[in-house]
């Protein structure tokens, strides 16, 4: 068995071909060092060519790490090699920050690649180079190809990378629209999770169902669980997640129950967060359930531009689908919106 042994890559993303050969790497030595090389700019370019967001190197670290965080014997390390010429060059300065990342005496690197045998033996002449699975019998996929297809290789992504490439979609709209009720009907028929809107039972959780005495920490505090539940719904995903509003319409609350906007809501506003905005119009009977305000259709109607305007205020725009009709046209529109934001086949 060896003392210390490298498996190094890009891991973008981690997949269970990347799993399955640390773990049988770490079956040979007594410590597994996992090095992530990261070029930004080569980063940046090939997640851009994707047309995915930047997979950061502290986003690997973190998948990774959270994989192997039980298995003690593994160790996740970054080398830097933005200032190193891409392959085939530049291995004489990635060999010299490669033991400057493990400083330890390199036993053995584990390798997935042919092409990189050569270089290895080259400027680590003292390792031992183990080739592991190049034809990747049990995993045939790459990081490489699951970049082109996130959605048909989902299942070769590490489960904690998976929220990251998870399609969002946030449901909103004003009172008595269908939103609750849409959004877990969307998540069971898509096998997926949700998130349910916190300020509809943050009155009665926490202040004894006496919604005259919200105060603005109360608002700041419903947009800080909105978004602990959003995170949690997004690590059990499925390829798509839902959301029942988010911290603009808890901004749009603060000002009918406060009067004025709450600065600490504001900060947790992203429309980055989001794929798709199903904004459900009020044009079904309104239903009183006990916390509703706002009845009367001219009154929804004024409130419903009101909501509309904070949404484009905060660019939401080009993110928006108006959901109008029946509560069967509801489900049937936005079931069309994200069979296609999955590239499913429309029946």
């Amino acid at each position: 068995m060896y003392q210390t042994g490298v498996y190094f890559g890009r891991f973008c993303p981690p997949h269970r071909g990347h799993l399955y050969q640390m773990i049988e790497a770490s079956t040979r030595c007594e410590k597994l060092i996992v090095v992530i090389s990261d070029n930004r700019a080569q980063t940046e370019r090939i997640c851009r060519e994707a047309g995915l967001p930047t997979v950061t190197y502290q986003l690997r670290k973190q998948w990774i790490g959270q994989q192997v965080q039980d298995m003690e014997h593994i160790e996740v390390r970054v080398l830097d090699e933005t200032d190193i010429a891409e392959e085939p060059f530049g291995w004489p300065e990635w060999s010299q920050r490669m033991r400057e990342v493990v400083p330890e005496t390199i036993n053995a690197f584990f390798l997935g690649d042919q092409s990189d045998v050569e270089p290895l033996k080259t400027y680590f002449p003292e390792s031992v180079i183990e080739l592991f699975d190049p034809s990747r019998t049990r995993y045939p996929i790459s990081a490489t190809e699951i970049r082109s297809d996130i959605l048909n290789n989902w299942h070769y992504i590490l489960g904690p990378a998976r929220p990251f490439f998870a399609k969002k979609v946030l449901i909103a709209g004003t009172e008595s629209c269908g939103k609750t009720t849409l959004t877990k009907c969307l998540a069971k028929l898509y096998n997926t999770s949700w998130s349910e809107e916190v300020g509809r039972y943050y009155a009665h959780h926490y202040l004894a169902g006496d919604e005259t005495i919200y105060t603005d920490d109360d608002f700041a505090r419903m947009a800080y669980l909105q978004a602990e539940q959003d995170y949690e719904a997004l690590r059990s995903s499925n390829k798509v997640c839902f959301f029942d509003t988010d911290a603009v319409v808890t901004n749009y609350y603060s000002e009918l129950y406060m009067g004025h906007r709450n600065r600490i809501v504001e900060a947790f506003i992203n429309p980055e967060k989001y794929d798709v905005l199903l904004y459900l119009l009020p044009d079904v009977k309104w239903v009183a359930d006990g916390q509703r305000l706002n009845g009367d259709q001219e009154r929804r109607e004024k409130l419903n531009e009101r909501l509309i305007g904070m949404y484009r205020e905060f660019g939401f725009g080009d993110k928006i689908v108006f959901v109008r009709g029946d509560y069967t046209r509801r489900l049937e529109e936005s079931m069309a919106v994200v069979d296609n934001l999955l590239k499913l086949k429309q029946w």
